[in-house]
């Protein structure tokens, strides 16, 4: 899965607002980060952010669905689970880049600056 972070987004879709030649001709963005990464990669990352272990063991949709219900969003991730299982949620592009001129946040450095303890 690839992903960004809502700052970075913000970034991104301000230039493009701002700066006409990079929407003047009807141009489309993905916007992610420089590399996708699967859940057992994601699993490794979230260890080394939080200093607890975490694994990942595959579960089924309404499973995950209900992990996450109680937190009000089990729908809406389980859908993007279920993309990202069908692979729609693995492209991975320079655009951010283009539109702001330097890197995206990489998903490492995300983690430990949101979830370290």
């Amino acid at each position: 899965m690839s992903f960004i972070s809502r700052k970075d987004s913000a970034e991104a879709i301000a230039n493009v607002a701002l700066k006409p030649y990079l929407r003047d001709r009807g141009q489309n963005y993905l916007l992610t980060m420089t590399q996708n990464y699967n859940m057992v990669e994601l699993a490794h990352l979230m260890t080394a952010a939080t200093g607890q272990q975490i694994s990942y063991a595959p579960v089924s949709l309404q499973e995950f669905a209900d992990i996450y219900r109680a937190e009000g969003d089990g729908d809406e991730l389980a859908s993007m689970y279920h993309a990202a299982a069908m692979g729609l949620m693995d492209g991975v592009t320079n655009d951010f880049r283009h539109i702001t001129g330097h890197a995206p946040q990489d998903m490492g450095t995300f983690l430990k600056e949101n979830y370290q303890q």
